[in-house]
């Protein structure tokens, strides 16, 4: 009887199998479990075995075929079946042709997974390293981020801000200076309190204003990336920003469930200045409208007065959702923070 030999279904993808080659001609014999065919996935390349033992008759699908799990494939011949078309009579005193021999199926006998356990084997061999299982909050941060960037129109904007009023600030305040990214969190909170769109979160047709005017602080603690947020940042001096913070992170520390527990904010800071990155631009934290990403403070050449003098100054990279506010909007209020940082000394 003849089978219709059809692509099985490889539980790994969705997406289409590609035939890549086969391992048989049609006319050969096979047998049950050989290897017939190697396919391609998304994810991996793979045998596929045979159903049934008998006669390859016809094959169906050639490489570089894109199937879906049921597509025809092949037809194979079991014992019993149909026979392989007879060669014509031959007159008497002619000799018949001899048949070339079949070759050997270039395959042995295998599992549908076959050449991906021998893979893996040789992997685990070589001493390959395994793989490294999420933590809870590192595959929450993983989630929201690729969300973030595959559903959220980011647009950038980069500017430089004078940092010497910061220095000075930190320093005229003697032991106990002020954190560094206190600074640029009263600087925000103040940004936002004149530019309170960017509070906003996009919601379909709607922008609905934040629940809160609460600035978060990206840190990092034992590879892992928490948000600490200080409520009413506009309201507080940069020095009562930074005991705030200064405390939030030693219960971060300490492992208080609490600190690390999502918060919402209006807006989120990171800063990468203390591993000497100079500028980078950050992926918003939805459902927020932005996030500024703080570089490193370096001595550079500016011009004052037609004179060419040392300055130290950072760069600051402004991530916005292009859904919420528009590139001159999101211009004034970045504008805004270097203004008030600025305006320290």
């Amino acid at each position: 009887m003849e089978i219709e030999f059809k692509m099985p279904d490889l539980a790994t993808t969705d997406s289409e199998i590609k035939v890549i080659r086969w391992f048989v001609a049609a006319g050969q014999s096979v047998i049950r479990g050989q290897p017939l065919l190697e396919v391609e996935t998304d994810k991996a390349t793979m045998e596929v075995e045979s159903i049934a033992t008998g006669r390859l008759l016809a094959i169906h699908a050639q490489p570089g075929d894109a199937l879906s799990a049921g597509q025809r494939l092949a037809v194979i011949a079991t014992e019993g079946g149909p026979a392989t078309p007879s060669a014509p009579p031959v007159p008497d005193g002619v000799a018949a042709p001899v048949p070339a021999p079949q070759a050997a199926p270039p395959k042995p006998a295998g599992g549908l997974f076959a050449k991906n356990r021998a893979a893996t084997n040789a992997r685990a061999a070589e001493g390959a390293r395994p793989s490294i299982a999420l933590t809870a909050a590192h595959a929450t941060a993983a989630r929201r981020l690729q969300q973030s960037k595959q559903t959220v129109p980011h647009f950038y904007l980069q500017t430089s801000v004078n940092a010497e009023p910061l220095l000075r600030a930190r320093v005229a305040a003697g032991a106990s200076p002020p954190a560094w990214d206190a600074f640029f969190v009263h600087a925000a909170g103040q940004a936002l309190a004149k530019f309170d769109r960017l509070g906003c979160r996009y919601e379909g047709d709607h922008l609905r204003p934040a629940e809160t005017d609460a600035i978060g602080v990206a840190v990092d603690h034992e590879d892992e990336l928490f948000v600490l947020t200080i409520a009413s940042p506009a309201a507080k001096t940069p020095a009562q920003i930074s005991a705030e913070l200064r405390t939030l992170v030693g219960q971060l520390r300490a492992g208080d469930p609490a600190v690390r527990r999502l918060r919402p904010a209006s807006l989120t800071l990171t800063n990468l200045g203390s591993t000497g990155v100079e500028a980078f631009a950050a992926i918003i934290n939805p459902p927020e409208a932005a996030i500024l990403a703080i570089g490193r403070a370096a001595p550079v050449a500016v011009v004052q007065a037609g004179q060419v003098v040392p300055q130290t100054r950072l760069t600051l990279t402004l991530s916005v959702d292009h859904r919420v506010v528009n590139g001159k909007y999101a211009a004034r209020f970045l504008d805004e923070i270097v203004r008030e940082l600025e305006s320290l000394g």
